[in-house]
Formats: C-alpha cells, structure tokens, sequence
C-alpha cells in the first residue's frame, strides 16, 4: 500500500508502479468516479487513439467519390 499527503492546493503524486501500469503520463486526463468502495482514479481515452477504429466500415473509394459528389451539391 503507498501513502501520499496532499497538498495545500490538493495536488498528489502517483506512484511510479501505477503510472507505468495504467500509461499515465504527464499530459493524460483523468476521471474520479465515487463508488461505494471509495473514489476511482481512472484515465479518460483520447479521441486520437480511436483513429483508423471505424475503417472497417467504409470503403476509401467510395468515401472520396462521396466527398467529391457532395462538394458539386449547392452548399444550402
């Protein structure tokens, strides 16, 4: 079990064990959660690691022969 003080401004150092563990690195956001066992620290995803997810989904030709019919519709 590690034990940390807060400070004055309510700041707290995670340990090095669970930063590593759970990829929190400096920049990273994070969520509390209140549960009946206490309060959850937890990282919150970044859009940008979802990119490329839905590309199963379309095709890439028919993406741009779509974006390129759109572009010659009148715009309202």
């Amino acid at each position: 079990m590690h034990l940390m003080k807060i400070t004055k401004k309510g700041q707290m150092t995670i340990p090095v064990k669970y930063r590593r563990k759970y990829n929190l690195r400096e920049g990273v956001a994070v969520q509390f959660k209140e549960t009946e066992a206490g309060l959850v620290i937890e990282p919150v995803p970044d859009i940008a690691d979802a990119a490329g997810s839905m590309a199963k989904y379309g095709d890439v030709k028919e993406v741009l022969a779509d974006l390129m019919r759109r572009r010659e519709e009148p715009f309202r």
